[in-house]
């Protein structure tokens, strides 16, 4: 099996009690974040909810932006001119990886997308 990535959308709406971004973290053996997932659902935590958050976060696995995935990223934002930088860090960490890229940003990931699982819609 794939190793599970996660946007952070899907990681906000678990800390939210989603029922079905619940179950998809339970689905994964093993739940990777990139680091630009990390910073984004950290910095938006308000700051009654920052440690909880934090420790919440400390559950998954991280991968850091490598040069070889910057330079996927890049090549992702070439090839789609209207992805967010982000969005490009995120799927482009899954990629290098081998890994599926569960989300529900449809803006910027057709479902039919290789790599990308997009369980569920807000």
């Amino acid at each position: 099996m794939s190793d599970i990535y996660f946007d952070s959308g899907v990681v906000v709406d678990v800390l939210s009690g989603h029922p079905k971004a619940v179950a998809e973290l339970r689905r994964a053996k093993r739940a990777w974040l990139c680091r630009t997932s990390w910073l984004e659902i950290l910095g938006a935590a308000p700051p009654s909810a920052r440690e909880e958050t934090e420790r919440f976060l400390s559950n998954f696995s991280i991968r850091e932006i490598s040069p070889e995935i910057a330079r996927r990223a890049a090549n992702l934002r070439f090839e789609r001119a209207r992805i967010g930088l982000g969005a490009a860090l995120v799927f482009a960490t899954a990629q290098e990886h081998g890994g599926i890229l569960v989300t529900r940003n449809i803006k910027d990931f057709p479902a039919a997308t290789p790599g990308i699982r997009i369980p569920y819609l807000v």
